[in-house]
């Protein structure tokens, strides 16, 4: 009976007192930005009542005193976002007192907690301008650059040629790459080829592009300026990503992924300034470090990694001098989930692989550099890799990487295959490649690249930034037995891709809605939307708003025109993109879009009222023009995807017109576009980049 007692008594306590496994910012940690989360995370689902609780939290700034919060449960269930109003104060020590009020589905209670973080110090504008500088001059020798002139006999705006040196029964697929020449103000092409070297499709992207491919959630992803930009496969932009919380301007050009459920992975280059004096650098140091930040579907921060948090700078190796006035020591360069969904990553300065726990914020292992946790067998070269790039989990459970070999005594750059096995800390080579040497010279760079296991078997591999003697390979695929089956080079010196993708891509698009447009004439209506990727022909289905049955039309062009409907009714439509001539690849269905009919009596009502406003540009970038023909005073209001209001105004529309709003200041992203007229309102999506 007594331990029948005390075994009640067990399941009572662990049902009362349910601990949280992840905290964010993690407790006693330092150098947090003003606009920093609180992010709290427990191992099963919360009960989203007790989230909005108003007395779960307390925040107070040493410096800015009590800060007001909002709380909301993330797309997962587990996690609670709390965002603290106003920003802290540089310099300051913020104190988080986490009552014990948030509950499980299971109606445990999340026993609370007290914890404290601190906020950075500020960096001027001129202080942020000379690391940025030095950081760039300090990588463009540590990567040891090639040396080139600029022969290109290519105007400005053309797009580099290029050879197709093998083409030996390669896997089948496209390659998705951008090319630029490095030290140029040659523009850069993100381009689709065919393994004959043909073009699937190419375009001018001016100085952004990198790392152009087809991200695991199906969309086309690519850095530009600051910002991740989301394509859907007409190539038509969908959204844009930046790190969150102070982190924007920092976001990384390395690596984005984005995964089905909409969650995606950035990486920020964190500058924080230092003094280095204990490790034998200067008081005043500009130090980067690797932030990572996951964003759930909704754009909501509900994971933050910090380096500073979990390794040292004297991680960095040894051609990473901590004595500079720029101290780059971590360098991570690609992130990934594993099969187990935990993180992987890799951080080129400290020559080091390293697996993170997704749910605690906990390192799981550490491979290669100072830190290394395994034993190598059957490696090639003692050092194993340096400078590497591209960390990727293969489908055999094995890794994949690309290693630069910076600093190594016999400089060559090749890919390695590693089947680890994590418990025992073993890490075995299964493969590598370096390639034969060209012209009497190593095929080896110092900077960029990466390698991809195929479906196949075969590896395709770019080379980076390799050096400058003609002749040398920008790609190659190569088969299990290394035997090269693909190879290109571009034409010109100095022409380079920081990474190279090769997929089995034939599209059959889904229509882009925000293409999609209704035009209302007296006696007709016509349908528009732009053209689908491998479209043969479309599928349109109509019908009044509310019935049960469409009325289904088929047609090769990319309008309709319809005739016949009744007067002052609200229709629906969608339309299917068939990519065979008789429908058997279809795409899904675009969203549905609305319009409504004009009275009978068109002549005296050349103002009736459209139920679908318009806008355009799609997307816009510095002003957006709202038109709707309806008589009378209108409201506008326009809503980011988390529905906070970003504009309003009540006179916007005055009798048939338009009105012009100023974006050029917004956030890159999808807007929702309000316009209510009397009783009416009109709904319409518009995107800014």
């Amino acid at each position: 009976m007594k331990l029948l007692f005390t075994s009640v008594l067990s399941v009572l306590f662990h049902y009362c007192f349910a601990q949280l496994n992840y905290i964010h910012p993690l407790p006693g940690s330092a150098m947090h930005h003003p606009e920093a989360t609180i992010i709290l995370k427990h191992g099963t689902l919360i009960d989203n009542i007790s989230v909005l609780d108003k007395n779960l939290v307390e925040i107070h700034g040493s410096l800015s005193g009590a800060h007001s919060w909002t709380s909301r449960l993330s797309d997962d269930n587990r996690t609670v976002v709390i965002k603290p109003f106003p920003a802290f104060a540089y310099g300051e020590k913020v104190f988080v007192t986490v009552q014990s009020r948030l509950r499980t589905k299971a109606g445990a209670v999340v026993e609370g907690t007290s914890f404290t973080f601190s906020i950075m110090n500020e960096i001027s504008a001129e202080q942020r301008e000379q690391a940025r500088l030095g950081l760039q001059k300090m990588e463009t020798e540590h990567a040891q650059l090639p040396v080139f002139k600029e022969e290109d006999p290519y105007p400005l705006d053309s797009m580099p040629s290029y050879t197709i040196n093998v083409n030996n029964n390669p896997a089948p697929g496209q390659h998705f790459f951008t090319s630029h020449k490095e030290n140029s103000t040659s523009n850069w092409f993100s381009t689709i080829i065919n393994n004959d070297g043909s073009i699937v499709w190419a375009r001018d992207q001016a100085n952004g592009g990198v790392d152009f491919k087809i991200n695991e959630s199906g969309y086309l992803t690519y850095y530009f300026a600051g910002w991740w930009v989301v394509m859907d496969s007409n190539f038509n932009k969908l959204d844009s990503f930046q790190c969150v919380n102070g982190y924007a301007i920092e976001t990384d050009s390395h690596d984005f992924m984005m995964y089905p459920d909409g969650h995606v992975f950035l990486l920020a280059k964190n500058l924080q300034i230092m003094d280095m004096t204990p490790y034998g650098g200067i008081q005043n140091a500009s130090v980067y470090g690797l932030v990572i930040q996951e964003l759930d579907a909704s754009k909501n921060l509900v994971f933050e990694w910090r380096s500073w948090d979990h390794f040292l700078v004297t991680d960095a190796n040894a051609y990473t001098p901590l004595t500079n006035a720029i101290v780059n020591y971590c360098h991570g360069n690609s992130i990934e989930k594993d099969f187990d969904n935990h993180l992987m990553i890799s951080c080129r300065n400290m020559n080091e692989l390293t697996k993170i726990n997704h749910e605690t914020g906990d390192i799981i292992w550490r491979m290669g550099g100072d830190n290394n946790q395994f034993t190598f067998v059957n490696d090639n070269i003692p050092q194993h890799f340096q400078s590497q790039h591209d960390l990727r989990r293969l489908a055999n459970g094995n890794i994949l990487i690309y290693n630069n070999g910076n600093q190594l005594p016999v400089q060559i750059s090749s890919a390695k295959e590693y089947a680890l096995d994590e418990v025992n800390k073993i890490a075995t080579l299964a493969w590598y490649y370096e390639h034969p040497d060209v012209n009497g010279n190593k095929v080896f760079s110092g900077a960029t690249g990466n390698a991809q296991r195929l479906p196949n078997g075969n590896t395709l591999i770019d080379w980076g930034l390799a050096t400058s003697s003609k002749g040398l390979p920008n790609f190659t695929e190569v088969d299990p037995d290394k035997n090269i089956v693909w190879e290109m080079t571009f034409d010109s010196i100095g022409y380079k891709s920081y990474r190279i993708h090769k997929y089995e891509w034939n599209p059959c698009s889904r229509i882009t809605g925000y293409t999609m447009n209704a035009t209302i004439k007296p006696t007709l209506v016509s349908l528009k939307w732009q053209a689908a990727n491998g479209a043969k022909k479309y599928e349109i289905h109509y019908r009044i708003a509310g019935s049960q049955d469409w009325t289904v039309k088929t047609t090769g062009r990319t309008i309709l025109k319809l005739t016949g409907l009744a007067a002052s009714t609200k229709y629906e439509w969608r339309v299917k993109t068939l990519c065979t001539n008789d429908g058997a690849i279809a795409s899904a269905f675009s969203e549905t879009k609305t319009f409504k009919t004009k009275p009978q009596k068109d002549s005296e009502n050349m103002n009736a009222e459209l139920q679908a406003i318009s806008i355009y540009p799609v997307p816009a970038s510095t002003v957006i023009t709202i038109t709707i023909p309806t008589s009378g005073e209108s409201l506008i209001r326009i809503s980011n995807t988390l529905g906070r209001v970003v504009y309003e105004s009540k006179t916007g529309l005055a009798g048939s017109g338009s009105a012009e709003v100023n974006v050029k200041d917004w956030p890159h992203g999808l807007y929702l576009v309000e316009v209510i007229n009397g009783n009416q309102r009109y709904v319409e999506k518009a995107i800014v980049e």
